[in-house]
């Protein structure tokens, strides 16, 4: 067999990168974001009973179900794009680099640190316990199966998950029953959690029309609620146009105490 010759060898590579390019180029990007507050005065919140540990007991790990700033606003929302399945979605290049960052779930302060968890497919999952005292890490999974490990202090375990789920699921340690947390795994980075004032933002987003989830652990879905030019449906959930180069800004989406259980 004949070499194939090195002009023509870097004519093909020349091809396929400006091929790579304008298939880049061809897909448009934009962004949303919005703040998520809290309609009416927020229940008393519960303390936590943490057990006859000694080390929990001296922390005082605090009730995270529900938490809602001075003014108003909602910590903890977890805001992503719903795709039907069987579909996908043009993922941004920035995102690249994320497939090869860690996301580590803590036990630290007899609390799970984050309390919700995003995690892609693929990307890597350090369980860790930097208490010291043991915990168990015990993930109510769907599609990637529950599981359950134990972790001594100051110890770590590495996993990954392959399958995308549908909602956000629960994480606890049965050693310590107060402990709950949540984690959401996709299939694609677009998704995210509202900070301690309730704002949110999600980047480099694929132009086009996608539905969004809002989704809080105490209330469920946020049936209902009305936004600036909006509001979602009974599931939570809204169809938003999201345009090339363009933020697409919600303003305060407005939760009723009422929904709160």
């Amino acid at each position: 067999m004949k070499a194939i010759p090195y002009f023509l060898l870097s004519a093909v590579i020349a091809v396929f990168l400006l091929a790579e390019v304008d298939c880049l180029l061809a897909v448009e990007w934009g962004s949303l974001s919005g703040r998520v507050v809290l309609d009416g005065e927020p229940p008393e919140s519960q303390p936590i009973n943490p057990t006859k540990d000694q080390f929990c007991m001296s922390i005082g790990p605090p009730n995270e179900t529900l938490l809602v700033g001075k003014d108003g606003g909602l910590a903890n929302v977890v805001i992503y794009i719903r795709v039907k399945r069987g579909q996908s979605l043009d993922i941004h290049p920035d995102y690249d680099v994320q497939l090869e960052q860690e996301v580590v779930l803590d036990n630290k302060g007899c609390r799970f640190v984050p309390h919700i968890a995003l995690v892609r497919t693929g990307q890597p999952l350090v369980v860790r316990n930097s208490d010291p005292t043991g915990h168990n890490t015990n993930a109510s999974l769907a599609k990637n199966g529950a599981f359950n490990v134990l972790i001594a202090a100051s110890q770590s375990q590495n996993m990954t998950l392959s399958k995308a789920e549908s909602l956000p699921l629960p994480v606890q340690c049965n050693v310590h029953p107060f402990m709950k947390g949540y984690m959401l795994v996709r299939d694609d980075p677009y998704m995210t959690v509202t900070d301690e004032t309730g704002a949110f933002e999600i980047t480099d987003i694929p132009a086009g029309t996608h539905e969004f989830q809002f989704w809080q652990e105490r209330i469920g879905y946020l049936k209902d609620c009305k936004y600036d030019g909006g509001q979602l449906n009974r599931r939570g959930r809204v169809k938003l146009d999201i345009q090339d180069g363009e933020k697409l800004d919600l303003g305060e989406i407005e939760v009723p105490v009422s929904l709160i259980k």
